[in-house]
């Protein structure tokens, strides 16, 4: 097993986790060949078309959509070949005959296969061409509002405990400007998104603090992208658990509102921008429902039917406690309480119930309604539905532990492949193999621990000095700071630990009953790790005549570091000294 199959084996596990994300994503996804069938249809698409996977797979996307393109499909494909990529506006028919207008991106991958993503935009069209009658003269602005809704877009990243970005996806990068490589792998507090303000930094931090031991973050907060300017994210950090209730890494988001506040702004300035909001309210994804002091729903939009299941004549006069579950019905006078105090709030998550019956994880917000003298005579309240957020960040978890579960696996068939060798070897080197194959094993099970980021010194050296310590715990001492090794470093010294305690117990300190171990080491502030292995008490030792087999794995892996081990073979005992770079 080499120094890299962590690094390979964490790369499969990255692919596997976008792959079941790319097959549940709310995005439209499908592959076709140039010439040829749909071989890839997501939930996505599904969800949008109406055409199972199953019926989708094997047919001509445009025939079966019955594709109409901006210009002429051999401009399409030319640019597929020339230029690698596509986008542009289509019009595609629902399999109930329904019209629908996509914003398409396409890329051309390797095998000559499209990858096709394509946004909703018809309800976005439908309320450009109201916007258009209602504001007439004012083009400018609905341009404006077009470019608001076609360009809005979703970030998520994957973060460790610790605060460091393992994953960012495609939206938070292509649409800010950024690389990988600029972004990962360092404290999410100091990747360039941050970058135009200490306190926006120290937020994050706070956030990362808040949602390490299991609470959600959120809050709106300003970025900047590679060209220097700022913008307005809605931003979200959610612990995410394992079985056991465990957090296990944290999953920030964030929702570009740059625009929405801009246009919030000149909606307050302007009367006629309130029937522009009204459309807006109408047309919402979310659930966006105003009741009057007495909890009695007076408007319900699209949102709120879509959500909750009742149409607006069924729900308008209703109390709003028909949407609340019994065993929460005090939320709904709690938050009376503070509207008719003049509070807003923010970001509530909480559950709502369905009209059949169903729960539903919403996400609130609510604030006062205020008449033109000022005096508050209700609530607006807007409830965004996360029920499927919350089922991906199961997702997500699970797939997690399928990691785990992996990487144990494939080091158990490393070791049974060892006991079931038939080969010229005697049967105590097949030992010996099998010794150093469990040593990797065992610190392979502490990266599991980490999610790969590395294994504790000190974590190490139990295990392999544990056997040893079992009838007396005397005979070993282990002391020294906290040190978290990379796998590169962790698995090489696990090794030769292995070795000196193997070495130790046939022939040195641990054969005899009396025998001692010390193993000590100091983490110096240039990061060199000092690491002092000195047996006593066991037989007289004797320098040996040609070095051993151990002895020469000891210094060719820790040389492979950049270190040196240096061996004294005193004759109370074996002293053995290893210095590397960490």
């Amino acid at each position: 097993m080499g120094p890299g199959s962590s690094d390979t084996k964490a790369n499969d596990g990255r692919v596997a986790r976008w792959a079941d994300l790319l097959e549940l994503s709310y995005e439209p996804m499908l592959a076709w060949r140039l010439d040829g069938p749909i071989e890839f249809w997501n939930a996505g698409a599904e969800r949008l078309y109406g055409y199972s996977a199953d019926e989708a797979i094997g047919r001509n996307s445009h025939a079966l959509l019955q594709t109409r393109f901006p210009v002429d499909f051999t401009e399409v494909r030319s640019q597929l070949r020339n230029e690698g990529h596509w986008s542009g506006e289509l019009r595609h028919v629902r399999k109930d005959g329904r019209d629908v207008i996509a914003d398409s991106r396409m890329q051309m991958l390797a095998d000559d296969t499209v990858l096709e993503v394509n946004r909703d935009v018809t309800e976005v069209k439908a309320l450009i061409t109201r916007q258009a009658a209602l504001l007439r003269a004012q083009s400018d602005i609905a341009a404006k509002y077009e470019a608001v809704f076609n360009q809005a877009s979703i970030f998520a990243g994957i973060m460790d405990l610790q605060g460091y970005l393992r994953e960012a996806n495609d939206a938070s990068l292509r649409s800010c400007g950024y690389t990988r490589d600029q972004v990962l792998d360092r404290p999410f507090w100091d990747t360039p998104w941050w970058r135009g303000s200490e306190q926006t930094k120290v937020r994050i931090r706070f956030a990362t603090e808040h949602a390490a031991p299991g609470i959600v973050f959120r809050e709106e907060l300003r970025y900047w992208v590679a060209d220097g300017s700022e913008r307005v994210v809605d931003f979200s950090m959610h612990p995410i658990r394992d079985r056991s209730g465990a957090v296990t890494f944290l999953h920030p988001t964030g929702v570009d509102i740059t625009e929405r506040k801009r246009i919030e702004a000149e909606l307050r300035d302007s009367q006629r921008g309130l029937s522009w909001l009204a459309a807006i309210v109408e047309s919402s994804e979310d659930a966006i429902v105003s009741k009057n002091l007495d909890g009695v729903i007076t408007s319900w939009n699209t949102g709120a039917e879509r959500i909750f299941g009742y149409t607006p004549e069924e729900a308008v006069g209703q109390p709003i406690t028909i949407l609340i579950p019994p065993d929460r019905q005090d939320e709904e006078r709690t938050i009376l309480t503070r509207i008719r105090r003049g509070e807003r709030i923010d970001h509530f998550e909480t559950v709502r119930r369905h009209k059949r019956g169903s729960l539903i994880t919403v996400s609130l917000s609510v604030s006062p309604i205020r008449n033109a003298e000022g005096t508050i005579v209700g609530a607006s309240k807007i409830a965004r539905d996360i029920t499927e957020q919350k089922r991906a960040q199961e997702q997500i978890a699970t797939l997690a532990r399928e990691a785990e579960h992996r990487s144990k696996n494939l080091l158990a068939n490393v070791q049974a492949t060892v006991n079931l060798s038939r080969a010229d070897s005697a049967e105590g080197l097949k030992q010996v193999v099998e010794g150093r194959i469990r040593a990797l094993a065992n610190v392979h099970s502490l990266f599991v621990d980490t999610r790969w980021i590395g294994a504790d010194l000190s974590m190490i050296a139990a295990q392999e000095l544990a056997p040893y310590a079992e009838t007396n715990e005397k005979r070993v001492r282990v002391d020294g700071p906290p040190i978290l090794l990379d796998p590169n470093t962790a698995q090489p010294l696990a090794m030769s630990l292995h070795e000196l305690a193997t070495n130790a117990a046939k022939y040195g300190a641990l054969s005899s009953a009396d025998g001692r171990i010390e193993l000590t080491w100091t983490h110096a502030a240039d990061g060199q790790l000092a690491l002092r292995w000195a047996e006593t008490g066991g037989p007289v030792v004797q320098t040996p005549t040609r070095q051993g087999f151990g002895g020469r794995i000891i210094r060719q892996v820790i040389s492979q570091l950049g270190g040196e081990a240096r061996f004294d073979w005193r004759p109370e005992g074996l002293v053995c000294e290893i210095t590397l770079p960490t």
